[in-house]
């Protein structure tokens, strides 16, 4: 399916699979593990999921939200009082205005309270996120530290009223490790990964699992193929530190093709995997339902690009299908009601559950911003497209 891109050097190796009522009805590895050494990719792969964890934490979320730990109209300063007098940035100029009510979990959720990426910004508050967070995946900072630093930085818009895609989950995470008195991998693993048996899903990967780690396939400035040490823009480090307290709920888990498939088929199955029960029916389908305004809907862009308008809107940490596209797979594809949520490094799913389908592909295709800007690493979406058509064709 994928052999000119693999074999023009576009793309590296991937994983991919096609799961329909219950069983794998597709299932593709091909490519490179390591493009240095030539090892060929394998099924069990693990790969960095990068945005795909949000969904994760967003369910970890909702579990609590069900144990009545938390409420969506809770405001966060009811744990994180740092967060009590909120700035809000009137404009590019640096001018500011209070914001005018409590960010609260539901906007967590939404990706509506205000916080963004260092990278969809420019000038002052573009350094400013650097400089106080640190990476995006891996930072020195202990959680307390973090959290203080976000709650010094302005917000971008008012609480509630609009969509900015950003550190929203991670603070989000940061608020169920802080309820439930544990690390949130600690959380994850009681709560969801030991659960579904999802053995290969983690912030930290264990030494014994090192070999199985797909390389961080990117590419160079004249567009070629290569082994990259490092992810771009410096969010991770080479080799994560154990002892790290900060934990990405935004972008830092690695998994599988087959643990993110245990995970993705509680959106086709009414909340349960592998007769497990995690939500309850009425919380996915409420999880699956849009909460974005027309408006929200039509300004929302990343990275300069709209996301939503009339195809797509946004539930509680994933998108969701609202009109069926011919056309374009990004950021999930299907029938009405399917959902889903792209990673940065090439990942990419979709639960269908009017068709009872998942589908799941992951790569690495690691490129940096003015990268994309040059159309270096297009091919990764145009991979994505071949495979969503397939999966349209077969199900």
């Amino acid at each position: 399916m994928f052999k000119k891109l693999l074999d023009n050097h576009k793309l590296g190796g991937l994983n991919c699979l096609l799961w329909k009522n219950g069983q794998v009805v597709y299932q593709e590895s091909s490519g490179y593990k390591d493009l240095e050494t030539s090892e060929p990719m394998t099924i069990d792969a693990l790969f960095r999921i990068a945005s795909m964890t949000k969904p994760i934490t967003s369910v970890l979320a909702m579990m609590l939200w069900e144990e009545q730990k938390l409420d969506l109209s809770d405001p966060i300063t009811k744990w994180f009082p740092q967060f009590g007098n909120m700035q809000v940035l009137k404009n590019q100029v640096g001018e500011y205005e209070d914001a005018k009510r409590p960010i609260t979990v539901l906007d967590l959720l939404t990706h509506r309270a205000g916080f963004t990426y260092s990278e969809f910004q420019k000038g002052k508050l573009r350094a400013d996120y650097l400089r106080v967070l640190g990476g995006d995946i891996d930072s020195e900072l202990t959680n307390e530290q973090w959290i203080n630093g976000l709650a010094s930085l302005p917000l971008v818009n008012q609480p509630g009223e609009l969509f900015n895609y950003g550190k929203s989950t991670d603070l989000l995470g940061m608020l169920i490790a802080y309820i439930e008195g544990k690390s949130l991998g600690k959380v994850m693993e009681e709560k969801i990964f030991g659960p579904l048996a999802m053995t290969d899903t983690f912030f930290e990967v264990p030494n014994h699992k090192k070999n199985r780690c797909a390389s961080n396939f990117g590419y160079d400035e004249l567009g070629n193929l290569v082994n990259l040490e490092t992810v771009p823009l410096k969010m991770a480090f080479k080799e994560r530190p154990s002892g790290l307290e900060f934990e990405s709920g935004s972008g830092g888990l690695w998994s599988t093709l087959g643990d993110y498939l245990k995970f993705a088929t509680l959106f086709v199955q009414n909340g349960s995997s592998n007769g497990i029960q995690i939500l309850k029916p009425e919380t996915i389908d409420f999880m699956c339902t849009n909460q974005l305004t027309a408006t929200q809907r039509a300004q929302s862009t990343l990275m300069g690009t709209p996301i939503f308008i009339e195809h797509y809107g946004f539930g509680m940490g994933l998108a969701v299908v609202m009109k069926e596209s011919k056309y374009g797979s990004i950021p999930c594809a299907g029938s009405l009601g399917s959902v889903g949520w792209p990673g940065a490094y090439g990942g990419w799913w979709s639960a269908d559950p009017v068709k009872k389908t998942v589908s799941i592909f992951l790569t690495h295709s690691m490129t940096e911003p003015q990268q994309l800007a040059q159309g270096i690493g297009f091919e990764l979406y145009e991979a994505i497209d071949i495979f969503a058509d397939y999966c349209k064709e077969h199900s």
